[in-house]
């Protein structure tokens, strides 16, 4: 991704999200653009504005040129020319600007831009200017959610007490018995689905209170067939070490991010052919692509699987000498920006587990689920809504599990 916000403009950027919970691209002006009054409409402007502008069946020169109506909040909200074009030179390469642009905005300031009610929207993110209260206003507010509201209820009545774990009698818990008790205590089974949990619209996730390893977002292998490396088998081989625990197998348990990781892997957003890649850099410093995933479909499997998300934290406890789970505080996420995905990719926050081993001879393969990962603490730079709830708060009233889970699940 080319332009990268700094953390104050990583602020104002999940503020104006919080409202309008929806595709966007980021900007920052140079002097070249101010000067000649042009923007390069790159791959992830051009998606954003799809809806309002066909870049690609866009006669090039001035017959093509589109001019709309756009607007641009910053202390107040103005209602500015647009326009939309492919030039003659060059290609055509797709270029816009917004008239009026240099009157508030400097070189090295990032501007937002989105689309609402079918218009361009461009809002500044600066100090000078930037006026959440009339950002709300523009956008509006979003009504409660009554699935959400249900759900909530629901774990609340769980919260009350805490559940014997679905293996009580260990004389360590493994990570996986605060999920697998969750679902169980809900009448869940546990799955790999590619959409949410509860009424395929709320996915549901546990941990243990005081984790401090990443979210798994979803399970996805790269793209194979139009890969490099041809499975995830190969992939193990190729790049793994010898395992410590296993006799004759290769152990492939590392973290890939925009940074090289000790295998020499990492990974670099391309959006203008519309994939992400894993690379390998050699020690020579050459990289290739090992392999690759399609952005549309990486979309496409964050989308039905974090509708919305709870994400509940369980403290562990010893009861009589058996292990139990008080699932007692929740965070709940609504609405995925893809946009904030790719860019969280870009500045490492977003990460890819390869978690798998295999024999040498490329038999005996398993895996754990290679996935897409978060740290718990950057949730809210991924979803347009952030809420912590306090589960164990419930009123008394709160009808208890039984009889939620039969007014729920028995639907």
């Amino acid at each position: 991704m080319q332009f990268i916000p700094n953390d104050k403009e990583l602020a104002m950027l999940e503020k104006i999200l919080k409202y309008h919970p929806d595709e966007y691209a980021v900007v920052r002006l140079t002097d070249t653009m101010l000067h000649k009054a042009i923007i390069d409409a790159s791959a992830p402007i051009r998606t954003v504005l799809s809806e309002i502008v066909d870049y690609e069946n866009m006669v090039q020169g001035s017959d093509g040129k589109v001019l709309a109506e756009a607007s641009v909040i910053t202390d107040k909200v103005m209602l500015v020319q647009s326009s939309f074009y492919r030039p003659e030179t060059k290609k055509g390469d797709p270029r816009l600007w917004v008239y009026g642009l240099k009157k508030f905005i400097h070189s090295g300031d990032m501007i937002f831009i989105t689309v609402h009610e079918g218009k361009m929207v461009v809002i500044p993110l600066t100090d000078e200017g930037f006026n959440l209260q009339l950002i709300s206003d523009f956008f509006g507010h979003e009504e409660e959610d009554e699935i959400k509201a249900e759900l909530i209820s629901l774990l609340s009545g769980i919260a009350k007490k805490p559940v014997l774990s679905v293996a009580p009698d260990r004389t360590k818990s493994f990570a996986k018995d605060v999920g697998e008790t969750f679902e169980k205590v809900l009448g869940i089974l546990p799955n790999s689905n590619k959409v949410a949990d509860f009424k395929s619209k709320i996915e549901l996730k546990a941990k243990r209170e005081g984790s401090t390893t990443s979210d798994t977002l979803f399970s996805m292998v790269p793209d194979w067939k139009n890969s490099y490396i041809s499975s995830s088998n190969e992939m193990i081989r190729r790049f793994g070490y010898s395992s410590k625990k296993y006799l004759d197998f290769i152990d492939l348990f590392v973290t890939v991010s925009n940074k090289t990781n000790n295998q020499g892997l990492s990974l670099e957003v391309d959006e203008e052919n519309n994939l992400l890649h894993q690379l390998y850099e050699d020690s020579s410093g050459k990289k290739i692509v090992t392999c690759s995933w399609k952005l549309n479909e990486i979309k496409e499997r964050l989308f039905n699987k974090h509708p919305e998300t709870v994400w509940v934290v369980a403290e562990e406890k010893i009861i009589n000498g058996k292990i139990h789970f008080h699932y007692k505080k929740a965070v709940y996420t609504r609405a995925p920006i893809f946009s904030s995905f790719l860019l969280l990719v870009s500045q490492g926050i977003i990460t890819y587990d390869w978690r798998g081993r295999v024999k040498k001879d490329g038999t005996g393969y398993k895996d754990k689920g290679h996935c897409f990962r978060i740290k718990p603490k950057f949730r809210h730079l991924l979803f347009a809504e952030t809420e912590t709830i306090q589960l164990d708060e419930a009123d008394e009233g709160t009808p208890s599990l039984n009889e939620q889970a039969l007014l729920t699940f028995g639907k």
